[in-house]
């Protein structure tokens, strides 16, 4: 009887005469299969050790510090029992006026407070200048008329002035010179309005009468008025 098919163990084919291997060869196959899937799992692992690992990603957060509120200035206000006509360190500003300069008294009570006598421009307005700043007493009502009380009180910055010497200053130490953060850390109440030149100008208000602030386009203060009414004029002898 004729075989059919493989010739077991022969490795031969029967009917095509050629060998097909030995019986065991498809093993070889099977592992070499199996490496090329554990090489694959281990890649996807990220244990093969090809690729460096990530660096890790740091976050930095930024926390912006607060603004810092502005604070009054350390200038000392001059004390009312140390009040001397010659010093004009002594002087207070308040609602009264600047030191000596009051308003409601005349032109010629202010002369005879002060040392010397007044520059004038004009009639009703006298003006004096001591280290660095001019004081003016302007009178209302008839300024020809020597018994006409002063209605204005202003101080200014000029030449030679020095925001660091002796002068007039409100109770809270604000004075000529004084920032604007001050003026306003000082007296949170404080208004503001348009003054006769187009500038903001700083007042405080109360009874008819107003302190003024302004600073002509500086960030300090270069004018201080006390004023019979609600603001500043225009000008005094033109300025």
């Amino acid at each position: 009887m004729r075989a059919r098919g493989r010739i077991a163990g022969s490795g031969r084919n029967a009917r095509s005469g050629q060998f097909a291997g030995p019986a065991r060869a498809g093993l070889p196959t099977r592992v070499a299969l199996a490496g090329a899937a554990l090489a694959a799992l281990l890649a996807v692992s990220g244990c093969t050790g090809s690729d460096p690992a990530p660096e890790p990603t740091v976050t930095v957060t930024v926390t912006a510090s607060p603004t810092a509120e502005p604070t009054p200035t350390e200038a000392p206000a001059p004390d009312p029992d140390a009040f001397d006509p010659s010093d004009q360190g002594t002087w207070l500003i308040d609602w009264t006026g600047v030191g000596p300069l009051k308003l409601g008294e005349t032109l010629a009570d202010v002369e005879a407070d002060l040392p010397h006598p007044p520059e004038t421009c004009r009639a009703g307005v006298d003006t004096y200048v001591l280290g660095g700043i001019a004081y003016t007493a302007v009178s209302g009502i008839d300024e020809s008329d020597p018994s006409a009380p002063v209605v204005v009180v202003r101080m200014l910055t000029v030449d030679g002035f020095d925001a660091s010497a002796a002068q007039p200053r409100t109770e809270t130490g604000i004075g000529l010179g004084s920032t604007l953060d001050e003026l306003t850390a000082a007296y949170p109440e404080l208004e503001s309005y348009e003054g006769p030149r187009g500038e903001t100008v700083y007042r405080l208000a109360a009874d008819g009468r107003t302190i003024n602030f302004e600073l002509l386009g500086t960030n300090t203060v270069q004018i201080i008025s006390v004023v019979e009414g609600t603001g500043v004029a225009s000008e005094y002898c033109g300025a």
